[in-house]
């Protein structure tokens, strides 16, 4: 890890320090708040997941972020290279408006290790965040394992297999 990267994590440290945040566990009910952080090479399982939130009545917003090698045109829900700062940190006027939003649930698709996917995890002010990270230290409420299985939509399912499971045990 370089001395920028360093210098940005350090610097995410201390915003998640000041944060005072209390999971909840999401009832998925018509008109819940669903944001998904997704990755080019995840498409499919983002389309699963619009078709899935969409059926359920939840309002539904995504944010895909590309990396070094892809960089598409911009969007107003996607992130580019050209959106991050000397740092690497994304700039407030590109993600602000997705990390404010109070999202009931958040859904982390995204499998390659990116600083800007970390960033924007740790500081949303969603209620509750599921991902899938090998690491024990990671920005998730539920972070659920899925070992040597990569397939995005694999993940999706697992999420809301055990957001599911979780609802149930809270009734």
């Amino acid at each position: 890890m370089g001395f920028k990267q360093k210098y940005a994590y350090r610097k995410l440290a201390k915003l998640i320090a000041a944060q005072n945040r209390t999971p909840e566990i999401p009832k998925l009910v018509k008109h819940s708040k669903v944001g998904v952080i997704w990755q080019p090479s995840e498409k499919p399982a983002i389309q699963f997941l619009r078709e899935y939130f969409n059926q359920q009545g939840a309002i539904f917003r995504d944010y895909c972020i590309f990396d070094n090698d892809s960089n598409p045109a911009a969007e107003a829900n996607s992130l580019t290279v050209v959106d991050l700062n000397w740092w690497g940190i994304p700039k407030p006027e590109k993600v602000g408006d997705f990390m404010q939003m109070n999202f009931d649930l958040l859904l982390n698709i995204a499998f390659e290790p990116n600083f800007a996917v970390d960033y924007i995890t740790a500081l949303s002010k969603a209620k509750f965040k599921i991902g899938s990270s090998p690491n024990d230290k990671n920005h998730f409420d539920l972070n659920i394992k899925i070992g040597e299985n990569k397939d995005p939509i694999y993940l999706a399912k697992q999420q809301i297999f055990y957001l599911a499971q979780l609802n149930k045990n809270s009734n």
